[in-house]
């Protein structure tokens, strides 16, 4: 049964791994598409509003993957942590 626990311990760990990169290429990716609206000129609608300029939403969903980036980062190393304390601690430090 210990042997379940450390395999799915390490898969959670892949896991956390693989999030963490696609979180991190998501929070780049709208990153640079709210840069390249930051030179975008306001214009007016016909109904009045503005379209154009900066697109906020782009930065708040950059920094909404920027954090999960950050989550799944410290589950990746309190898992790593688990691994080590719990299945790697009978054998001798090099």
């Amino acid at each position: 049964m210990a042997w379940l626990f450390e395999r799915t311990v390490e898969a959670a760990a892949w896991a956390a791994l693989v999030a963490g990169w696609v979180s991190l290429g998501f929070a780049v990716y709208w990153f640079y598409c709210f840069v390249a609206t930051l030179g975008a000129e306001p214009s007016l609608a016909i109904g009045g509003g503005e379209i154009g300029g900066p697109d906020y939403g782009l930065l708040r969903d950059a920094g909404e993957a920027a954090g999960a980036f950050v989550g799944f980062s410290l589950a990746l190393g309190g898992l790593a942590c688990v691994d080590r304390m719990l299945f790697d601690a009978d054998e001798p430090q090099s």
